[in-house]
């Protein structure tokens, strides 16, 4: 009998114990799903794969910027002042396609449609082989049931204590949110003490050595512009620095990603309904290591110049001169004096 008792009374007590961890969890909403946060209220934003589920659902919003760390130091409000819609910046940093996928379709179920959808497509992303999606399921699909899944959850009990704990000073606006700009310091010193240089020497890849990776990859993105013919996409790709092409050259892999990319944007022309820009070429920005705190991430004076472009169709790749532009790309890429940088 006693150990009955003492049974009940622990199964009691782990019973109270998950409830108020569950009532914690659900006042405090850590991981943004129950609310919608209006203009100038402010959250703590630490962790995209799991807060990006409730803003998609619940913020309003016409316009999509989706992409990487690359994209992270975008303001939406760049784009909503330009556009004149609400805009949601969705970022996964080394995201894969199948992520972003999972989020545009949660996006569309839950608002019905999308005008414009600004998508970075970063060329590692391109040919990355392992595209497996690392987000919650639960908080992206639409059964209602498994969501217990997050009030019973030991690392949303653990945010929602920090939440209270760090209090408004680490909180932040929406428009502000996973910006990293102002925690790190873009100088020429800075892009170089992030680049290892690979050895010279490597031989070279086979200019289709990417090309299954890119396929795939495509066949993703292409599906999503053909399942929503009515939203215009805008596919940019980011503006690497020249560490970038010196370590690309140095691996012997330059010809084989052109080649994805090539391919990438001959799979895009195929849509009316699909725009191609790319930074690639902006010789002006990648070559001033000034902008870079590592080989190829930028700081946010480059977005900035980046955001009104990809809006006004500068820097536009088009089907009858893509081939070209990319040919200008390869020779300034396999030309470029890369040993004067570290003399």
């Amino acid at each position: 009998m006693k150990a009955k008792t003492f049974f009940i009374g622990a199964l009691s007590c782990a019973l109270l114990l998950l409830g108020a961890a569950a009532a914690v969890v659900a006042a405090v909403d850590p991981l943004l799903t129950a609310g919608r946060l209006e203009e100038g209220e402010t959250a703590l934003f630490v962790n995209e794969r799991y807060e990006m589920a409730g803003l998609i659902r619940r913020q309003d919003y016409d316009n999509l910027v989706m992409g990487t760390s690359l994209a992270a130091n975008f303001r939406a409000s760049w784009f909503t002042g330009w556009l004149g819609s609400e805009t949601l910046k969705v970022t996964f940093p080394d995201g894969k396609l199948s992520e972003f996928g999972v989020a545009l379709d949660l996006a569309y179920r839950a608002h019905g449609t999308v005008e414009r959808v600004f998508f970075g497509l970063d060329p590692n992303i391109l040919i990355h082989g392992d595209q497996r999606s690392e987000l919650p399921e639960y908080l992206y699909n639409d059964n209602v049931l498994d969501d217990i899944q997050f009030y019973l959850n030991a690392d949303s009990l653990a945010l929602a204590i920090k939440t209270l704990v760090l209090g408004e000073k680490a909180k932040t606006t929406l428009n502000e949110a996973y910006t990293w700009d102002r925690t790190h310091v873009f100088s020429r010193k800075a892009a170089l003490a992030g680049y290892v240089r690979p050895p010279a020497g490597r031989l070279q890849l086979p200019a289709d050595a990417y090309l299954d990776s890119a396929r795939a990859g495509m066949d993703v993105i292409c599906g999503w512009v053909e399942q929503h013919p009515e939203t215009q996409f805008t596919v940019w790709f980011p503006p690497y620095s020249v560490l970038y092409w010196d370590q690309s050259n140095r691996l012997g892999r330059t010809e084989a990603l052109l080649t994805a990319i090539e391919y990438a944007c001959e799979r895009l022309f195929a849509y009316d309904n699909v725009a191609v820009v790319s930074f690639l070429n902006a010789q002006g920005v990648i070559t001033d290591l000034n902008n870079y705190t590592d080989h190829i991430h930028c700081s946010s004076k480059i977005t900035a110049w980046m955001a009104p472009r990809m809006m006004t169709n500068q820097w536009r790749y088009w089907p009858g001169a893509y081939r070209g532009q990319i040919d200008e790309l390869r020779q300034f890429v396999a030309a470029y004096d890369y040993d004067a940088i570290f003399a």
